[in-house]
C-alpha cells in the first residue's frame, strides 16, 4: 500500500508526514530538556520544587502549555519555564509573558503567593552568526536578592549545553 499519491507538486501527504516527524522530534527533545532541568533545578538546596510538567492551561477555549512549572518555596512564587526547540525569536518572550500571566490568573493565590516569573529557553541562537542556546529570565519586578535565588540565564544556557552533551554521549554509546 502506498501512503502517498503523486500530484503535480510532489507526493501528496509527504509534507504532512515530515511535519509530524519534526514535531514529534521537537516534543521528544523538549521532554529531554525538561527532565534535565527538573533534575538540576528542583532540589532542596535551591528551595525549588516541581509543581507540574507539561501543564495545560485553558483560556477562552485555547490551550496553553507550561513545559515545566516550578515553585520556589521560600519566595512562594511559581516559575513558569517554556522550552522552545529551535531558534530564538523575540515574539516568544511575549508568549512566555502571557503564559506567566495565565499562571498568575489561574493558579496563584494573590493573598499568599508572590507574583509568578518566567523563563524562556531556546535551543538555538537567533542566527547562524551566534552560537549556543538562549535563556531569557523574566524577573522584571524582583529585587536583585530575589533574582539571585532563582536560576540565572548563564546557568540555564549551561544546563542546556550539558543536556546536549549528555544526550550526544548517550547516543554515541548506543
Amino acid at each position: 500500500m502506498n501512503m502517498f499519491r503523486r500530484t503535480e507538486s510532489g507526493p501528496e501527504g509527504f509534507e504532512d508526514v515530515i511535519d509530524e516527524i519534526t514535531e514529534s522530534l521537537r516534543r521528544t527533545f523538549t521532554g529531554i530538556v525538561v527532565d534535565h532541568l527538573e533534575e538540576e533545578l528542583a532540589v532542596p538546596a535551591r528551595n525549588i520544587c516541581v509543581a507540574d510538567r507539561h501543564m495545560g492551561l485553558m483560556e477562552d477555549e485555547r490551550d496553553y502549555t507550561v513545559d515545566l512549572l516550578l515553585f520556589h518555596v521560600t519566595q512562594l512564587r511559581y516559575i513558569a519555564v517554556q522550552v522552545h526547540v529551535g531558534r530564538f525569536n523575540p515574539a516568544l518572550i511575549g508568549r512566555t509573558r502571557y503564559t506567566v500571566a495565565l499562571v498568575d490568573d489561574l493558579l496563584r493565590l494573590p493573598d499568599t503567593h508572590s507574583p509568578s516569573v518566567g523563563i524562556l529557553l531556546c535551543t538555538d541562537a537567533p542566527s547562524d552568526h551566534m552560537a549556543g542556546p538562549v535563556a531569557v529570565a523574566l524577573y522584571d519586578d524582583l529585587s536583585p536578592e530575589e533574582a539571585a535565588e532563582l536560576p540565572l540565564p548563564l546557568e540555564l544556557t549551561a544546563l542546556i549545553d550539558s543536556c546536549f552533551e549528555a544526550t550526544a554521549a548517550k547516543h554515541a554509546t548506543t
